[in-house]
């Protein structure tokens, strides 16, 4: 299979169990691709996808954010989406209380994200989830 098939396989898996159960496996599918260094998407770093609802009866959107954080001010996340060398946006969301999950952390406030940490943001209309990790340049070594 190439390369491209594979990686557009995956996305629609996690795209069709975030769409089915977006609840604490769909998170902790996205979690675990922090393990492979990305979060379900590859590469990716701004996503949106139009998925049935639990019930069926219509449709929600899905969005996916990742980058590094900039900054953290109250119930405020900054994060600037994009590679080392290019910046693709820059955006600000309003978190939740016990919306974040970051790698060695049992906190679950976004006080416990640093400046420089890598997140994926996943929305819902009902909920948002911030997944963290630290900043790779601080040994986390990525395997395939």
């Amino acid at each position: 299979m190439t390369r491209t098939r594979t990686l557009l396989l995956a996305a629609s898996c996690t795209l069709a169990g975030a769409a089915g159960a977006f609840g604490t496996g769909a998170i902790s599918s996205l979690a675990h691709g922090f393990h492979h260094g990305g979060a379900g998407f590859g590469r990716a770093v701004h996503v949106e996808a139009v998925v049935p609802s639990r019930t069926g009866n219509d449709f929600v959107t899905v969005t996916y954010d990742r980058g590094k954080v900039t900054g953290v001010s109250g119930d405020q996340l900054t994060i600037r989406e994009g590679t080392a060398d290019a910046t693709y946006d820059t955006k600000t969301f309003t978190v939740p209380d016990g919306a974040v999950a970051k790698w060695g952390s049992d906190s679950h406030s976004l006080s416990a994200l640093s400046v420089g940490d890598r997140v994926v943001v996943v929305r819902t209309p009902s909920k948002t989830r911030v997944l963290a990790g630290p900043d790779r340049t601080e040994g986390v070594r990525r395997h395939r």
